[in-house]
């Protein structure tokens, strides 16, 4: 918000100079001084909308906490620093399958875990037991211990909050 109230206001800056520069041209300068005054402080507000748009703005967002935009999934939900985890293990191993927002993974072989929005002991016992239901086999132990731990929570966590079409979705119970 703070760079996009930053930029319009250069802009601004900046239209307000072309502004001026272009009424003063317009009169007659009575003096060589008054022309070179007017020429001084359009080459300020240049160099004002340049320094400002060209090296301050990107300097901003290169130094920002980029952590915490990383640890935000969509539709807002903090992560923790196992669901992070979580996220990480979901890309590789449960992405090609499953549909997940949060992940942008799209899987058309497993169920759409955004429809689904199944409770983190469900996504466990998934993991951990495997699943066979007809329409494709999720094999057993991916991962174990506090891995599997974490990517049920990340599931659990981000399942449905995310930017996905739902209505002609199939959801296949586990």
């Amino acid at each position: 918000m703070v760079a996009l109230v930053t930029i319009v206001l250069l802009f601004v800056a900046a239209g307000a100079a072309v502004i001026i520069v272009g009424v003063a041209r317009t009169r007659k300068a009575s003096d060589a001084a008054t022309a070179r005054s007017t020429g001084k402080v359009f080459a300020l507000g240049i160099a004002v909308c340049v320094v400002g748009i060209g090296l301050a703005i990107p300097f901003w967002l290169v130094t920002r906490d980029g952590d915490d935009v990383s640890k935000t999934a969509v539709g807002g939900v903090k992560l923790t620093a196992s669901q992070e985890e979580g996220r990480q293990l979901f890309a590789q191993n449960c992405s090609t399958c499953h549909t997940l927002a949060a992940s942008r993974a799209v899987g058309k072989t497993g169920p759409n875990l955004d429809v689904m929005r199944p409770p983190a002991a469900l996504t466990y016992n998934a993991i951990v037991v495997g699943r066979a239901r007809g329409n494709g086999n999720m094999p057993a132990g991916l991962v174990s211990g506090q891995q599997a731990k974490d990517l049920a929570s990340y599931v659990a966590a981000v399942a449905g909050r995310g930017d996905v079409a739902t209505e002609n979705a199939s959801v296949m119970a586990p």
